[in-house]
């Protein structure tokens, strides 16, 4: 996993996401996905060219964007515990999020789980040793995502999800593996 230089305090997420519940538009996220990864290679000559932290953490996009298509493509909207399918606007702002930190060179590591929970809400999870982060972007677009941690018995919801702070808490996750190497 690669760290990038802490770059200013951007808001990650920058406009509300459309709240669009069809089915049919799982083909919209599918190209929504297609374009932020065709963006980063697509950049006009007088911009920064891809750096070769960036073309890596790009590889560590598309394994969490092969796992939210997974979720687009169920079959069944729900079942009896809830639905099971994720909004095309939760979709949005988790790509959104996951992709500001490609932009910065920061390699987002393998989702160890993806899913929806009995609200909807959609939840990208990431675990190193005892040390348990979850990206939770909720089903209802007027409700902020946040990151959910926890190590043990101590647990804490993480709200600001500017670039700075969401390489802070990836950090966070990855120094377990790092000091337990040693």
């Amino acid at each position: 996993m690669s760290w990038p230089v802490r770059a200013p305090d951007t808001p990650v997420i920058d406009t509300p996401p459309a709240y669009v519940e069809d089915r049919k538009d799982a083909a919209l996220i599918a190209t929504l996905f297609d374009s932020y990864t065709l963006a980063i290679h697509e950049r006009p000559a007088n911009e920064t060219p891809i750096t070769e932290e960036t073309s890596a953490a790009l590889v560590g996009f598309n394994d969490v964007k092969r796992e939210i298509r997974l979720l687009l493509n169920l079959e069944e909207e729900g079942d009896d515990f809830g639905p099971v399918r994720p909004t095309v606007g939760s979709v949005e702002v988790a790509t959104k999020t996951l992709f500001h930190l490609v932009e910065a060179g920061f390699t987002v590591p393998p989702v160890k789980d993806a899913g929806t929970d009995h609200d909807g809400a959609l939840r990208l999870a990431w675990e190193s040793g005892p040390r348990f982060l979850e990206l939770v972007v909720p089903r209802e677009n007027h409700a902020a995502p946040y990151f959910y941690c926890s190590e043990g018995d101590q647990y804490n919801l993480q709200r600001d999800l500017t670039i700075g702070a969401v390489c802070d808490r990836f950090n966070w996750l990855s120094a377990w593996a790092s000091s337990a190497a040693h």
